[in-house]
């Protein structure tokens, strides 16, 4: 196998494991209220990101070996056709998936926010302290509470 078959070989892992990525990033979507199922899920990403990352390395290395410090651009131009037909596809997927993941993982982070304050507002109501923006400077909140807060 040349180096170009091990790059193309290597782009095809790094996309196969992004799409995996992307699924549990969907799938936790699902479970966003869900600690276990969450915690579970990123297990699973933690796993997979570290493959990904060996499989980056070896993407990098390749791409030195066979580009030379080029732009990919400048690369994939001066490949021949059926080299561009092979690449240009990965290479795209590549981009696709990596910005996706990245949106999913935007709008996952955006989601444990929400749920982390609404966890807080809920805990807050519970032990009857005030939230800190309705709080006045200066006051404290004298009311029972349910919870022995000197545990």
């Amino acid at each position: 196998m040349n180096a170009l078959q091990a790059l193309a070989a290597v782009l095809e892992k790094e996309n196969a494991l992004l799409l995996e990525l992307i699924a549990l990033s969907e799938e936790k979507q699902k479970h966003i209220n869900d600690a276990q199922e969450v915690s579970r899920i990123a297990s699973e990403e933690q796993q997979l990101l570290t493959q990904l990352e060996k499989v980056e390395q070896e993407r990098a290395v390749l791409y030195d070996v066979v580009a030379s410090g080029k732009r990919v651009e400048e690369w994939i131009a001066q490949l021949t056709l059926e080299q561009q037909e092979l690449f240009d596809p990965l290479i795209t997927d590549l981009a696709q998936n990596v910005a996706q993941l990245q949106s999913l993982n935007n709008l996952n982070h955006q989601l444990l926010e929400e749920s982390l304050a609404f966890v807080q507002f809920t805990l807050n109501m519970l032990t009857d302290d005030p939230a800190p923006t309705y709080a006045r400077t200066g006051t404290s909140s004298q009311g029972k509470s349910i919870f022995d807060r000197k545990v």
